[in-house]
C-alpha cells in the first residue's frame, strides 16, 4: 500500500488524501475504530511504532503529488502525536516532507499542545485541526478517551494555531452529548474557522438527530462559521436546507465557490 493512498468510505468525507505513519494508539476512546480493525488483524494497537522505512517510501512518493491542491491528513489510523513524537519526530519529519514538494496538509489530534511545536511549519495552506466530544467535564472525557489530552488542552492548541494565522477546524464526531457538542461551537467559535459535524455511530443513545443537526447548523450560521454536516446526519436533515463547505482542496478561489447547495 502506499503512504500517500486515497481514503474510502466516512474518511473521504474528511480528506482526498492521508498518511498514516505510525502504528498504533494510546488514547484508548471507547468508539474507536482503528483499534477494533487493530485488534480483528492480531496487532498490538497500544504499542505506538512508526511504520517501517516510512520516511524512505515517502520521499520516494512525494514528488507524485508535488503541488496538488489535495490536503494530505495525518492521520487516520493512529494520532500523528503520540508521546514517542518527543523523541522520534517523525512527524515533523512527514511535514518536512510535505513541505519541500509544496503538499498541503492538515493535522487531525487529540494530543492538544504536543502538536504546537511544528506550528512553524504550516504554510497558508495547511490546517491543524481537533476532535472536540466534551467542552469542560474532564470526567466525562477520561472515561471515553482516557489517554488523549483533556479538552481544554485541545482547545489551547487550537488557539495557539489560530493566533498564528494557521487555518482551524473541529471535528464534531462522534457527537456523545448534543448539548456537549453545541456549547463546543458557542465558546470556540472565535478560533475555529470549520466544524465538521457527524453524529454517533454504531451506538444507539436516544439522541434526536435531526433537532441536533438542524440547531448545529443554525448555530454555525449564527456565529458566521464555514461548517460541513456528513452524510451520515445529513440523512436525519431532510427539507432542511444548507450548504456544507468542502475544505479538503486548498485552492482559494474554490473556497468561496465550495458550497455544496445540498438539500435533502
Amino acid at each position: 500500500m502506499p503512504v500517500i493512498y486515497e481514503p474510502k468510505g466516512r474518511a473521504l468525507e474528511y480528506s482526498l488524501l492521508a498518511i498514516n505513519h505510525w502504528k498504533g494508539c494510546t488514547h484508548g476512546c471507547f468508539y474507536c475504530y482503528a483499534k477494533k480493525m487493530a485488534v480483528q488483524y492480531g496487532q498490538d494497537f497500544e504499542n505506538v511504532t512508526p511504520k517501517k522505512d516510512i520516511i524512505a517510501q515517502l520521499i520516494k512518493e512525494a514528488p507524485k503529488y508535488a503541488g496538488t491542491n489535495k490536503r494530505v491528513l495525518l492521520s487516520f489510523m493512529s494520532d500523528p502525536y503520540p508521546e514517542i513524537e518527543k523523541k522520534e519526530r517523525l512527524t515533523h519529519a512527514v511535514i518536512q516532507i510535505l513541505n519541500q514538494h509544496k503538499i498541503p496538509f492538515q493535522v487531525l489530534t487529540k494530543a492538544g499542545t504536543r502538536a504546537v511545536d511544528d506550528f512553524e511549519l504550516y504554510g497558508p495552506n495547511d490546517a491543524f485541526a481537533t476532535t472536540l466530544t466534551y467542552l469542560q467535564d474532564d470526567g466525562k472525557a477520561l472515561e471515553a478517551e482516557p489517554g488523549a489530552a483533556l479538552p481544554s488542552n485541545r482547545i489551547e492548541a487550537i488557539r495557539q494555531a489560530h493566533a498564528r494565522g494557521i487555518e482551524t477546524w473541529v471535528s464534531l464526531e462522534p457527537v456523545l452529548g448534543p448539548d456537549e457538542s453545541l456549547a463546543i461551537i458557542k465558546e470556540t467559535h472565535e478560533i475555529v474557522d470549520l466544524y465538521k459535524i457527524g453524529k454517533l455511530n454504531h451506538v444507539s443513545n436516544g439522541t434526536n438527530w435531526r433537532a441536533f443537526g438542524i440547531e448545529a447548523v443554525e448555530m454555525c450560521q449564527k456565529f458566521g462559521k464555514r461548517y460541513y454536516v456528513k452524510d451520515d446526519l445529513a440523512a436525519y436533515m431532510q427539507g432542511f436546507e444548507f450548504h456544507s463547505c468542502d475544505t479538503r482542496r486548498i485552492n482559494r478561489k474554490e473556497y468561496d465557490e465550495s458550497l455544496l447547495d445540498t438539500q435533502y
